[in-house]
């Protein structure tokens, strides 16, 4: 896999480092915190390796608003940036994105956590990726993924259907539960709006998270300007 700032499997293995790391999770770990300083703020800053400001500005409209997923929720440390993946055959970035943002939400140390990475691409690569997701996940109950690092252990993730209400056909939704030291369990959600791929994840250490996390958050998605 080559390394590249954007969404990818930053999405799936961040959650699982910022438990792994903190050991609960928590949201204050300077380690984690100076890491993701640079990449974003906590307001939700883009990543400094996109070439174009307005075309990260146009992502950064496109994060969750603040008080979008309810009383108890805040912001939090925001998420690093991630280096690609494919889940279940499918590659989630499969080109350099033009533009990144990036927002953390949480409502504990200890979670539920809810990560958004917003990517800008060019017209039709996202529906694309959630097309072909969708296709593949019916069929797929485990897939393996490597990090970037020469080093970096494989991880093996089982595949769930995550039971919510009805998906929009721009919208695929999957859970995730990592089979390494560190279980964790994810609802990961991909969205295409437009020029923009959304991915959505919702976790929580210790046990699965409510289905209700990810249906929330996608319904404050905004909708493509």
């Amino acid at each position: 896999m080559r390394a590249r700032v954007g969404m990818g499997a930053g999405l799936v293995l961040a959650a699982m480092g910022v438990m792994a790391v903190t050991g609960c999770g928590s949201e204050q770990n300077p380690q984690a915190a100076t890491s993701a300083a640079s990449a974003a703020s906590a307001a939700g800053s883009s990543s400094p390796a996109a070439s174009d400001a307005a075309l990260e500005d146009r992502a950064t409209a496109m994060l969750l608003p603040e008080g979008s997923l309810g009383d108890g929720w805040r912001l939090s440390d925001p998420p690093q940036p991630g280096f690609r993946m494919t889940i279940c055959g499918v590659d989630i970035e499969p080109e350099q994105p033009r533009g990144v943002a990036l927002r953390r939400f949480a409502q504990s140390g200890l979670g539920p956590f809810v990560v958004q990475y917003v990517e800008v691409h060019r017209d039709g690569l996202a529906d694309e990726v959630v097309s072909a997701l969708r296709e593949a996940l019916p069929g797929c109950t485990r897939f393996s993924s490597t990090g970037e690092a020469a080093d970096s252990p494989e991880e093996s993730f089982v595949v769930d259907e995550v039971r919510t209400e009805d998906v929009p056909e721009d919208t695929v939704v999957v859970r995730m539960t990592s089979q390494g030291e560190h279980q964790v369990t994810q609802d990961i959600a991909f969205v295409a709006r437009g020029e923009f791929l959304v991915g959505l994840v919702s976790f929580v250490g210790g046990r699965p998270p409510d289905p209700g996390v990810i249906e929330t958050a996608l319904a404050h998605v905004p909708a493509a300007s």
